[in-house]
């Protein structure tokens, strides 16, 4: 089994007083886990969730839903 958060958040440090470049404060989370099953089946999944702060309370989160399955084979004399 594998898994793990990647996190970062962006914020604006010099457009406090310019007006010509926006206000930016976004989060970024991508927790990933991966699960392997005998003979070479597995289970993954790595959602993007993204957060703007800026925006209204219902209009700020990026939430996916999601997986994937799989098996890993052979191709010819490997």
């Amino acid at each position: 089994m594998v898994f793990g958060v990647l996190a970062n958040n962006v914020w604006s440090f010099a457009s406090a007083d310019n007006t010509d470049k926006p206000w930016v404060n976004q989060m970024l989370l991508q927790p990933f886990f991966n699960y392997n099953f005998p003979k070479g089946w597995y289970l993954t999944s790595s959602p993007i969730i993204a957060a703007n702060w800026k925006e209204d309370h219902n209009e700020r989160w990026v939430v996916p839903v999601g997986g994937g399955g799989g098996k890993i084979f052979k191709i010819g004399r490997q």
